[in-house]
């Protein structure tokens, strides 16, 4: 199954942001991020987690949130024992990555944004692709109980930029969820940074800044 997605750039790319949405949005969330987020020569891809949620459970606080009549998605579901389901949708994006996003630009100019939700595919998920990536940016997210003492860093990843952001007052993710992940990503030795910014469950410009420098090939 190839997961639903947009795709938006302004002009010829060479290189590739994949956005990745928080519990509760789809492939729309980050489009007016994407247009006002001043960057050139990348194209952006807006995957659309695979699991429709009720409407009436979706938490309305969420920064980024969707437009009236907008499907809500999650990136996962609570089975029957009581764990969350991570290896479906770790599939999905796997054939999404290696058939659509590797097909058409090279791995090290694929950098990948994850808010919330999105952050936690990117501890999942991202992190372990054997392949080289530009960048990885894990905002206001979280790791999975059930893989909390597991390697989430390839061989491949060590080097990669990983900027990790969080909102001090987050209310939605704690900061100290964050926190965990860095000491865990850290452990693996490999190159993390945890950027702390005032503000709630939210996208600093802070932190964009920082994350910019990245993709420009500035840091």
């Amino acid at each position: 199954m190839m997961l639903d997605f947009n795709r938006y750039k302004k002009e010829k790319a060479s290189k590739a942001i994949v956005a990745i949405h928080g519990w509760g949005g789809n492939k729309e969330s980050f489009l007016p991020f994407v247009k006002n987020f001043k960057i050139n020569n990348v194209e952006w891809f807006l995957p659309e987690a695979p699991y429709l949620i009720d409407r009436d459970t979706a938490n309305e606080s969420i920064e980024l949130s969707l437009q009236n009549n907008s499907q809500k998605k999650s990136w996962t579901y609570k089975k029957s024992n009581g764990t969350w389901e991570i290896y479906e949708p770790i599939k999905m994006l796997n054939n999404f990555f290696n058939n659509l996003i590797f097909q058409e630009y090279q791995s090290q100019n694929v950098y990948v944004l994850g808010f919330s939700q999105g952050a936690a595919v990117c501890y999942e998920y991202v992190m372990g692709i054997e392949k080289t990536l530009g960048g990885i940016f894990p905002i206001g997210g979280f790791l999975f109980k059930q893989s909390v003492g597991k390697s989430r860093v390839s061989l491949q990843n060590r080097n990669t930029p990983i900027i990790i952001g969080h909102g001090k007052k987050d209310k939605v993710v704690p900061i100290q969820k964050s926190k965990i992940a860095y000491d865990h990503i850290l452990n693996e030795k490999a190159n993390v940074k945890l950027v702390e910014y005032n503000g709630g469950h939210k996208i600093s410009m802070s932190y964009l800044k920082e994350i910019k420098r990245v993709i420009d090939g500035k840091q």
